[in-house]
């Protein structure tokens, strides 16, 4: 059985499981997550393949060790139907389980949600999750609900890809983190690299540090933020509409590695478009400006970014039924008609077009 066939089978059997009011853990792993595993290509009657009630390092149990060769590679904790995996409590006992015995990839699931956390990152606790799947979001299309979670399916485990996709998401988001604290610190190497590989005409070093700035988005001490004043004002773009700023750590705070890191794919492309772009961050969406003029906002949810893009639906191309919709007559957050749902790396170019596009239209 496919994956994409057995999650309406799982979701109907939770449905079943709740109407009956047989939703303790035992029922939720026999009835719904055992049928996921075995989709997943994970055969729970191998003993080699599968270890059931795994006693791990305080004396409790674990649920799942997931083994390839005889080796655990990937902890499942399960949890009844009617548990909130928000938890910390189960957060923090699902990842201890398999840092504890060495293993890097772990799950949490109530059968309806699936949350894979990397155990080994060095960030606080809920910023460990890669990804999230759930079931009963309509939101989401069955095939990238199934496409995400064959990450963890046997095969997948044993090809690396779940390292691999784990690696582009968080090895990358700690290498920009990396470069922001060299640039924004006026790192003399990183500065006097860039000063030989620009040539001639020579580009002050005040200069290059704000380039970097814009290019990794990060503050900048106020002595360099600006250049030096001119005789007469400079001038720039005008202003977006005034409104209250936030942080970006109220959008993206609880939010899963993979979700950040496409956001940060996102805004570095928008902020690279050209020296008038402006970003604005608001309590409900984040906004992008050219001038006065918003070609798109974002509103990062949990599993997805929607993207509200200015650009008039009728007769958009290129137009991807499975990811876009027509917004014009539909209230939401943000400004833009055309709706586009990120949801994976492989879109970001489809959406860079599109927000090509909406930047280009006057």
């Amino acid at each position: 059985m496919s994956v994409a066939d057995a999650i309406p089978k799982a979701v109907a059997a939770a449905a079943k499981l709740q109407a009956s009011g047989a939703v303790n853990e035992a029922n939720t792993k026999a009835h719904v997550i055992n049928l996921m595993l075995g989709s997943l290509g994970w055969d729970l009657s191998d003993i080699d393949t599968v270890d059931l009630e795994v006693k791990v390092f305080d004396g409790t149990f674990l649920d799942y060790a997931l083994k390839l060769a005889g080796a655990p590679r990937l902890f499942v904790e399960a949890k009844s139907l009617d548990e909130k995996l928000d938890d910390k409590k189960f957060v923090a006992q699902t990842i201890n389980y398999a840092n504890n015995e060495g293993v890097v990839w772990c799950v949490l699931t109530n059968g309806i949600r699936w949350r894979v956390y990397k155990t080994n990152e060095s960030v606080a606790m809920d910023q460990k999750l890669l990804f999230e799947v759930d079931f009963a979001d309509a939101s989401d299309p069955l095939a990238e609900k199934a496409q995400l979670l064959r990450l963890i399916s046997r095969a997948a485990v044993e090809a690396g890809e779940l390292d691999n996709f784990g690696e582009r998401v968080f090895t990358d988001a700690r290498v920009r983190v990396a470069l922001n604290g060299l640039a924004a610190n006026g790192s003399d190497a990183l500065i006097e690299a860039l000063t030989a590989r620009l040539g001639p005409p020579p580009v002050p070093r005040a200069a290059i540090t704000r380039s970097l700035a814009r290019i990794l988005d990060f503050e900048l001490p106020a002595k360099i933020a600006a250049p030096a004043k001119a005789s007469r004002p400079a001038v720039g773009p005008p202003v977006p509409p005034k409104g209250q700023e936030y942080a970006l750590v109220h959008h993206l705070g609880s939010k899963g590695a993979l979700i950040r890191g496409l956001f940060e794919e996102l805004d570095k492309f928008a902020l690279s478009l050209g020296a008038e772009v402006s970003r604005r961050i608001r309590k409900q969406y984040i906004g992008y400006f050219r001038g006065k003029k918003s070609f798109f906002t974002a509103e990062i949810q949990q599993r997805r970014i929607i993207v509200y893009l200015g650009l008039d639906p009728r007769g958009l191309e290129p137009w991807n039924v499975r990811a876009m919709r027509d917004a014009s007559k539909i209230g939401h957050f943000g400004m833009g008609d055309t709706e586009y749902s990120l949801r994976a790396n492989d879109q970001l170019d489809e959406l860079r077009t599109l927000i090509n596009m909406a930047y280009g239209c006057k």
